[in-house]
């Protein structure tokens, strides 16, 4: 008596592990940018909590967001600020003005009164004084080292709008009892465009205030002075927020400042590339 050989098992099929649809999607390279896209701001915090895919795909999400919302550079800045504030090798000088006027020095002046107001505090500078002194802070220097300036940032308000004579100056200078004229790293101030003999002549609502950044140049002769140069026009009552980074120092001791306005509430304004002197900071000077 003969049998039938006994059928072959059926091979088994390999398990596919589930995905639920969005992490599915988001493994198509090519939606991933349109996922963030459409995605609103506060939800890109969330998306690590979904999936390993998303948790590794973190940074790529953050850097999509910033290029489409066209604040890639403004991202990467303040990246690289967060990560000079943990580097210990690193100085960071920030003045959030809580402990008042404590960090600061003043030099003998009449007519200019500084104090700190409102929450968060910020410093009130009103009046000037024709010596251009104010509040200084040194930083001490210890035996073979010395600071270079990589990163500026400030906000500036005009109350009134720019003045004739300028005023709310911020600058990084490097020794000013040996670089008198052309002590200038880097900084800020406000004025009329024009020369003050010129502006005298113009009526007061026709004046153009406007935001400098000032910076130890070569002039036509090649000597080393401070010279200024235009960022924007500024409004009264309107907080501007300066932001600046400093390249290397070349061969020739010269470097460039890349310098950004941005008017609170505003779109930033175009990047200004100066070139100006490299330095050993020495003191910050904040003044009318």
């Amino acid at each position: 008596m003969s049998t039938d050989p006994a059928a072959a098992p059926a091979p088994k099929r390999a398990s596919v592990p589930y995905r639920p649809p969005l992490v599915s999607l988001w493994r198509q390279n090519d939606l991933a940018d349109s996922v963030v896209a459409f995605l609103p701001g506060t939800n890109l915090s969330r998306l690590p909590v979904i999936s390993k895919s998303f948790r590794a795909a973190q940074p790529l999400v953050l850097f999509t967001a910033a290029r489409r919302l066209k604040v890639l550079d403004r991202a990467q800045d303040a990246f690289l600020d967060v990560l000079r504030e943990a580097s210990p090798e690193h100085n960071i000088f920030r003045e959030t003005w809580d402990g008042g006027l404590a960090r600061w020095l003043r030099a003998d002046g009449e007519g200019l009164r500084a104090d700190t107001v409102g929450s968060p505090p910020h410093l009130r500078l009103r009046g000037t004084n024709e010596d251009h002194t104010g509040l200084f802070h040194h930083f001490p220097r210890s035996a073979g080292r010395s600071l270079a300036v990589k990163s500026f940032r400030a906000q500036v308000t005009f109350p009134n709008g720019a003045a004739s004579g300028a005023s709310g100056y911020i600058w990084l200078c490097r020794d000013p009892n040996r670089n008198e004229g052309c002590e200038a790293i880097g900084g800020i101030y406000g004025c009329y465009r024009g020369e003050d003999i010129d502006v005298q002549e113009i009526e007061p609502e026709d004046r153009v205030g406007t935001l400098k950044w000032i910076a130890t140049q070569q002039d036509e002769s090649g000597e080393w002075t401070n010279e200024c140069t235009e960022l924007c026009t500024v409004e009264p009552g309107v907080c501007y927020e300066v932001t600046a980074s400093f390249s290397e120092k070349g061969d020739d001791e010269l470097m460039t400042a890349a310098v950004n306005v941005t008017p609170l509430g505003q779109l930033p304004l175009a990047t200004t590339l100066i070139p100006c002197r490299a330095g050993d900071l020495e003191v910050v000077k904040i003044y009318n």
